[in-house]
């Protein structure tokens, strides 16, 4: 098969390397999203559990020196505040990523489908120019001056008792070369580096909700959500 693709084919090729790439960071933004709201659950945690325990160390040395507020008294005060000052961040940080992380569910349902028709449309074109090759060079090597004079015989013969005489031959030719097609790819494994390169399985469509996929009301609502509480987080922020 020649190497050289028609201009139609490399725009196919360009636009499936474009969608793959807009989709591509979706999903990763999404993926460090979703890791980073993981990662702030536990510091959370962590810090609870941090503070309750300053927390617990305060009172006791608070109660030990009968309220004197020492150098040692103050610092604990200052490290239990701020503790509990850092769980709230934590709050206001994993509420800002969750809707982060479901404007990015809504931004792969849009570059997903898009990725997959840019694949099956550049697997096509790639397939069909394949074809047209093997059908030009099949042409060329069946048509002998033999093929041609029996096929003439053929047509002449069957016209006699049928409407359809070419009909006839193209059934009896193509059941023929079908079998002899199937006997030979069977056995035959060509790597190419256009298929490579698209790839023989659809794209998963990483990062879509099913519950949003098949609905625009849900995702026109979802989306008005997101930029109401985004609204939200900019004012607290002006406010603060």
């Amino acid at each position: 098969m020649s190497t050289t693709l028609p201009k139609s084919i490399t725009q196919k090729l360009q636009a499936l390397r474009d969608a793959r790439a807009a989709h591509d960071k979706n999903a990763q933004e999404l993926t460090e999203v979703v890791t980073g709201i993981a990662r702030c659950h536990q510091q959370k945690k962590d810090t609870e559990v941090e503070s309750h325990e300053a927390e617990s160390q305060w009172r006791t040395l608070f109660r030990k020196l009968r309220g004197e507020m020492t150098p040692e008294l103050q610092a604990q005060h200052h490290s239990r505040i701020s503790k509990r000052e850092l769980t709230k961040e934590f709050d206001g940080l994993i509420e800002e990523m969750e809707v982060d992380k479901m404007y990015l569910h809504l931004c792969c349902g849009t570059t997903a489908p898009k990725l997959v028709d840019a694949h099956r449309e550049a697997l096509n074109a790639f397939a069909g120019h394949a074809m047209s090759q093997a059908v030009d060079a099949l042409g060329k090597a069946l048509l002998s001056a033999d093929v041609v004079n029996a096929c003439s015989l053929a047509k002449k013969a069957y016209s006699v008792y049928h409407d359809n005489p070419m009909r006839v031959i193209e059934q009896s030719v193509l059941g023929a070369l079908t079998a002899h097609v199937i006997t030979a790819t069977a056995q035959k494994n060509i790597e190419h580096p256009v298929l490579s390169e698209i790839g023989l399985t659809q794209p998963e469509e990483t990062g879509v909700l099913p519950a949003l996929r098949d609905s625009p009301v849900k995702r026109w609502q979802l989306a008005t959500e997101i930029a109401e509480k985004r609204k939200k987080f900019k004012e607290r922020g002006i406010k603060s």
